[in-house]
């Protein structure tokens, strides 16, 4: 069923059937993922009429004591337990959001910087170019008085004459000291930015599984945060190097034994799937994910 979709008649029908034919805990976790979907997505998935179908039959498994006492029953415990569930998860889904946004806040200058990295390198090769005689070899003359005219105000930039393999020099322009320090520390707020996000999402996955409620619109919204994450970092290390090609591994090596800088800021930007989720996050969260919320309290 379209979850996003308004239920026809005959949803209906099929959703009231399998609530008479399902047990006190998948009636609650309906009951559960009814609510999640219509406080997050504005929609609805069980009618009022299943909805109260529901509460009356876990309210029917009270019981009453000697003295005259209600008690609960276990299935209004595991309901109970079930919305407390939601109300923390939801709570750390705005914490997941947040997160998010700070991560892909930190991302975003990584953007700019390897963008700025991949320009200069272009402008690198655009001099080495008009550089270029028709004999096959580079014009000493120009590729010195390009490198003077650099190092002067306003430009002031990072260039010097490199010797290649084959004992030619060529134009190479590095940012400057300050600039490659400043990369790799922004790559590493970012790396924690997005570890954090991970290990607040791996606390709500694993309390959802040990606690056997899978809410559906809940693992979505992390679904789609993760895969944006995944994306987003693919797309930054794209920007130096196109690891989509076949010839990617070969050239890989030779990068390697170059050591080249570009490479080095590529590889300290791990995938999203290959980051460590912040353990003292992940334990906090966890934490927070099992305590009890005021409605529980209160309903006690």
């Amino acid at each position: 069923m379209n979850l996003g979709v308004e239920m026809t008649k005959n949803d209906e029908k099929r959703v009231s059937k399998a609530i008479r034919k399902a047990d006190s805990r998948k009636k609650c976790l309906m009951l559960v993922n009814d609510i999640a979907e219509a406080s997050l997505r504005g929609t609805r998935l069980l009618t009022n009429s299943d909805t109260s179908d529901i509460e009356r039959s876990i309210r029917a498994t009270a019981g009453v004591d000697a003295a005259g006492n209600y008690i609960r029953s276990n299935e209004q415990r595991v309901c109970a337990d079930m919305l407390n569930a939601l109300w923390n998860l939801s709570l750390c889904l705005i914490d997941v959001q947040a997160e998010s946004l700070d991560a892909k806040g930190e991302l975003a200058k990584v953007t700019g910087l390897f963008i700025l990295v991949h320009e200069y390198q272009h402008f690198s090769e655009y001099l080495n170019e008009l550089c270029w005689t028709r004999s096959g070899a580079y014009n000493a003359r120009l590729q010195e008085r390009a490198v003077s005219i650099s190092q002067l105000v306003p430009y002031f930039y990072n260039m010097s004459l490199r010797e290649e393999d084959d004992a030619m020099r060529v134009i190479d322009l590095k940012l400057p000291d300050e600039g490659s320090s400043t990369i790799f520390e922004v790559i590493e707020r970012a790396k924690q930015k997005s570890s954090r996000l991970k290990a607040l999402i791996k606390a709500m996955r694993d309390v959802m599984s040990q606690k056997q409620v899978p809410i559906n619109v809940i693992i979505e919204r992390i679904d789609d945060f993760e895969e944006e994450m995944r994306e987003r970092i693919r797309a930054i290390k794209r920007i130096l190097y196109r690891t989509d090609f076949e010839g990617w591994e070969e050239l890989r090596a030779t990068l390697v034994t170059s050591a080249s800088p570009k490479l080095a800021m590529m590889d300290a930007l791990p995938d999203y799937d290959d980051l460590l989720a912040d353990q003292a996050e992940y334990e906090q969260t966890l934490f927070l994910l099992n305590q009890k919320s005021p409605m529980t309290v209160l309903g006690r």
